[in-house]
């Protein structure tokens, strides 16, 4: 009896530790499974606050991005608004200094200077949140004859007619003619017709659509859809010329030698000379006529080394098939015609050689036989006759900041 009992003991003892060894292994891996659920747990908080950082970081990221595109944007404006002022200087260019961003909570601050290569550069510094980007850009300004030849509708180039260009700088952008319009055939280019340079058309517009018989011509360089429409801004006359008492019309033999005014000028054909001796502006109030046998010429380097003319005009300009129009300083920067809002029609109907630039953007410009051209032409629609070649002068594109129609550019861009 001893002996079962001893067993039995013995068997009750195995059976309680076998089950407190099942309840401390039940335990063990309860605290196990909690202790990873604690691990994942902290994994997934951490994870999700990395994400709500990140996704804060970006949201923050492109407001402070906007904010910095919109200060660029506005030191643009202001520096193509003092432009329009008299005199320029750069004592008070624009600034600011966190300026709010409407809509949301974001500021912007941005500089402009100056630096030795007459440009000036913008720093813009857009901030939101814990976010800050920084643009700069650089500025060159940019003159109203980029183009040997920009036209706001229509260019037709008759056959045998040659588009070229001298004076490039090394870093010069190719020779370019070009137009707004989309319309079918704004470009025509007749057989025989020579582009050296690029050929821009319209936005939006369809390239082999616009340039009409673009096979039978020959483009050098590239054709290519503009990414928005070039402005081609209003001309107004300076005031000191506006204020002057007009002297009348020009009808007879006259030796300009002073800046004026007049009413209009009406050679008839009646073999005089209208000479110009000096550094000379006009404003013609109406219409500019030389007639048949009759001159219009601009005195060259050697007789006056100042000669040159800037026109204003209001009214049309035409020049008769006799007529003669001599810039004897064959420089088409000394000889610069502007067409006012009201000048509508410009006709060269002489044969000749013609060396000037022409910025009428409402006139229809009609270049007859036989008239080569050196300089530039910007204008609402042009017409180049037969054999009559056109040779681009890239110094046109040399500006300064007190020319009429200028305008401030981006030429560089970086994100920091």
């Amino acid at each position: 009896m001893g002996e079962v009992f001893e067993k039995g003991l013995i068997t009750m003892n195995t059976a309680r530790r076998q089950k407190c060894r099942t309840r401390g292994s039940a335990i063990a891996l309860i605290l196990l499974v909690i202790i990873l659920l604690f691990i994942m747990g902290l994994a997934l908080t951490d994870l999700g606050l990395r994400s709500r950082l990140f996704a804060l970081r970006t949201a923050t990221g492109i407001a402070a991005r906007c904010a910095a595109d919109a200060g660029l944007t506005k030191a643009m404006f202001e520096m193509n608004q003092k432009l329009e002022e008299d005199s320029w200087n750069d004592s008070n260019l624009p600034v600011a200094t966190n300026e709010a961003l409407p809509g949301c909570d974001s500021t912007y601050s941005y500089t402009v200077t100056p630096d030795a290569n007459n440009q000036y550069l913008i720093q813009s510094i857009g901030s939101s949140g814990i976010s800050q980007k920084t643009v700069n850009a650089t500025l060159t300004i940019e003159g109203l004859f980029e183009y040997a030849i920009f036209a706001d509708n229509t260019i037709v180039l008759k056959n045998g007619t040659t588009i070229d260009g001298y004076n490039f700088d090394a870093d010069d952008s190719p020779l370019k003619i070009g137009t707004n319009s989309t319309a079918a055939g704004a470009i025509t280019a007749k057989v025989g017709v020579t582009i050296d340079g690029d050929v821009a058309v319209g936005t939006g517009g369809v390239i082999d659509v616009v340039i009409d018989t673009r096979a039978e011509a020959a483009i050098t360089g590239t054709s290519y859809v503009l990414t928005e429409p070039r402005e081609l801004p209003s001309i107004t006359v300076p005031d000191a010329l506006l204020a002057m008492p007009s002297q009348g019309t020009i009808t007879t033999n006259t030796t300009i030698s002073s800046s004026g005014k007049y009413d209009s000028i009406n050679l008839g054909s009646t073999g005089d000379t209208i000479t110009v001796d000096g550094d000379v502006t006009l404003y013609v109030v109406g219409n500019i006529r030389i007639g048949n046998s009759d001159t219009f010429i601009i005195a060259d380097a050697n007789t006056n080394p100042d000669a040159s003319l800037t026109l204003y005009v209001g009214g049309s300009i035409t020049t008769d098939s006799g007529a003669t129009v001599n810039n004897a300083t064959m420089d088409p920067t000394k000889f610069i015609t502007y067409g006012l809002d009201t000048c509508l029609t410009i006709d060269f109907k002489h044969a000749g050689i013609f060396y000037g630039a022409i910025y009428a953007p409402n006139a229809a410009v009609h270049l007859y036989n036989n008239v080569e051209v050196y300089g530039a032409v910007v204008c609402d629609s042009f017409v180049q006759d037969v054999d009559a070649d056109f040779h681009y002068d890239a110094s046109l594109r040399d500006v300064s900041i007190n020319d009429p129609g200028v305008k401030f550019v981006t030429t560089r861009w970086n994100e920091q």
